[in-house]
């Protein structure tokens, strides 16, 4: 466990089932916690509730994460009600139909690059000079796939490998300031788009899917978590631009 008291994390797409095992893993070691979502605010209550609950100050919005403005406005917002910003973790995806690429549309292709490329890159911009005040640590999930190609998974993986070469040129250029930028790269999980993955090909199918997994299993929302805590704290002080896999292997 971490202490990170009088730390504040910031968690793009918090109310996924990714980006809220974080942001419950980052409060219950101390962090105070900032979060957006996009339209859930049944879940963004919750969530609000469970980091109240842990003695955490917590400031969240429903914030359009390809609009700059909005992303520049939530962000100045999370710093008048909570300070600094120590830890960004961007944890969001849009939903998508797994498809070949020749059967994507160009419309369909354009809105993923948008709603996930676009929203990282504006979080990270933005965060940026908050960061390198407290030498801080900026996360990207992103997605075991970028290193071994998955058929129909293009709309996911394109824009992971994007997000993966943006964190990995931050690494270089902010090092300089004390500033780190890792990426965790989960596999087939139960919840959040792996799990709609699972369920979209069929029981036959995921069934396949999961033997082909060295460890046999899908993995957790908490095991993601716990390597997000782990790389995003002063335990993983000299690493930066790395992609650490939780996968169960399926990258092999």
């Amino acid at each position: 466990m971490t202490d990170r008291s009088g730390q504040v994390a910031l968690i793009i797409g918090g109310t996924g089932a990714l980006g809220a095992a974080v942001a419950k893993r980052l409060a219950d070691d101390g962090a105070d916690i900032a979060f957006t979502y996009r339209s859930n605010t049944h879940k963004a209550s919750a969530l609000t509730d469970h980091i109240a609950s842990l003695g955490r100050r917590c400031h969240s919005a429903a914030v359009a994460i390809d609009d700059a403005k909005a992303v520049a406005s939530f962000i100045k917002e999370t710093i008048a009600a909570l300070g600094h910003l120590d830890t960004l973790v961007y944890a969001a995806g849009p939903s998508f139909d797994l498809n070949f690429v020749a059967k994507v549309d160009p419309s369909e292709w354009s809105q993923v690059i948008d709603a996930d490329l676009k929203g990282c890159f504006n979080a990270i911009h933005f965060a940026l000079p908050h960061l390198r005040e407290r030498a801080g640590s900026i996360v990207a999930i992103t997605a075991s796939g970028v290193e071994r190609a998955i058929p129909r998974d293009i709309l996911s993986l394109a824009p992971k490998a994007a997000i993966t070469a943006l964190i990995r040129g931050v690494a270089l250029e902010e090092g300089r300031f004390g500033l780190r930028a890792n990426c965790v790269a989960p596999g087939y999980i139960a919840g959040g788009i792996g799990q709609a993955i699972m369920d979209s090909v069929g029981e036959a199918a995921s069934k396949a899917l999961i033997q082909a997994v060295p460890m046999r299993r899908v993995g957790t929302v908490e095991e993601v978590a716990e390597v997000v805590g782990f790389i995003s704290s002063a335990r993983a002080s000299y690493m930066t631009g790395n992609t650490l896999f939780v996968s169960g292997g399926m990258e092999l």
